[in-house]
C-alpha cells in the first residue's frame, strides 16, 4: 500500500484543491494571519503559512475567507490537527479538522 493510498483512506470525504486567500487568528490573542489555502473538504482543509507564526497542532483557530463581498467568517471549530514542512524553509502546511 502506497502513502497515498493509506492518506486517501484515512480521509473522510475527498479533499478538492482550493487556491483561496484566508486569514487566521488563535482566539483571545492579538494576531491576525494571512495563509494561502491548498485543499478543502466539509470537515477539514490545509492551508500554507510562514513556519515562523504557524499554529501548533490542537491549536483552535477563527478563520476567514476572502469572496467577493469582502471576509467570510468560517463559522465552524476548526482544529489544528498536524503540521507539516514543505520544501521551503520559510512555509509550513497546516492539516485542520472542522468540527
Amino acid at each position: 500500500m502506497t502513502n497515498s493510498t493509506t492518506q486517501t483512506e484515512r480521509r473522510r470525504e475527498p479533499r478538492m484543491q482550493a487556491d483561496d486567500v484566508i486569514r487566521w487568528k488563535r482566539p483571545g490573542r492579538i494576531e491576525d494571519e494571512k495563509a494561502w489555502m491548498i485543499d478543502r473538504s466539509p470537515n477539514g482543509m490545509g492551508f500554507l503559512v510562514m513556519a515562523e507564526r504557524a499554529p501548533k497542532a490542537g491549536d483552535i483557530l477563527h478563520i476567514r475567507q476572502r469572496t467577493e463581498g469582502g471576509w467570510t467568517v468560517i463559522d465552524r471549530l476548526i482544529r489544528v490537527a498536524r503540521t507539516a514542512p514543505v520544501s521551503s524553509d520559510e512555509l509550513v502546511m497546516v492539516g485542520c479538522a472542522m468540527e
